[in-house]
């Protein structure tokens, strides 16, 4: 992710935060679609890349796992900080485009939401082969799918991400880069897109 694209997100987290209620009920719904499809109840340590205001991370603890969560900007990871101060939640810095501090296989889980779309196609790699070699079990993503609005594009176009090409390819890239890969619509526009790491 570009640095001027990690300032955008330092300077516009606190409006993030405001939503963060409303995220916890939108991912229980979202964490209760993907049990339908994953007996979650085999698996303990996850881990929420680009954790955001720790909306994710909240519900994930909620349902019983030990979570972790990493994010680039310092402004998200301050309203995750406050957010999630009172339960034993970690949460890490790490910078754009780096591999994750954890040794191979260390998660059972690994999720990432709204992130993939967010970084240009290299960047993906990165984050598609950090995912794979850290996760022991699943790899799930939880973003858009090929369903455009006009209210969308022209929200990722002011942010600057890589929304358009990222919609086009994504079931191709995740075909390259992952064993296995189950999409699972959860709204018009989103959905899950299961993955089984490359090992």
């Amino acid at each position: 992710m570009p640095k001027d694209h990690v300032k955008l997100f330092d300077i516009i987290s606190p409006i993030y935060g405001w939503f963060f209620n409303s995220q916890v009920e939108y991912y229980r719904k979202v964490l209760a679609i993907l049990k339908e499809h994953i007996d979650l109840g085999n698996y303990i340590k996850f881990l929420d890349v680009g954790c955001g205001t720790g909306a994710l991370c909240y519900v994930l603890r909620e349902a019983g796992f030990e979570v972790s969560g990493v994010e680039v900007s310092a402004g998200m990871l301050a309203q995750a900080m406050k957010r999630l101060k009172n339960t034993d939640i970690k949460a890490y810095k790490i910078n754009p485009g780096e591999g994750f501090p954890f040794e191979d296989n260390f998660f059972d889980v690994i999720t990432a939401s709204y992130v993939a779309h967010g970084i240009k196609k290299n960047e993906r790699e990165i984050l598609y082969k950090e995912m794979s070699r850290v996760a022991k079990h699943y790899v799930i993503l939880h973003d858009y799918n090929q369903n455009r609005d006009f209210f969308t594009s022209f929200v990722e176009w002011l942010e600057g991400g890589d929304y358009f090409n990222f919609v086009k390819e994504v079931k191709k890239e995740l075909k390259e880069n992952f064993k296995e890969v189950k999409m699972v619509d959860v709204s018009s526009k989103a959905s899950l897109y299961i993955l089984q790491p490359n090992k």
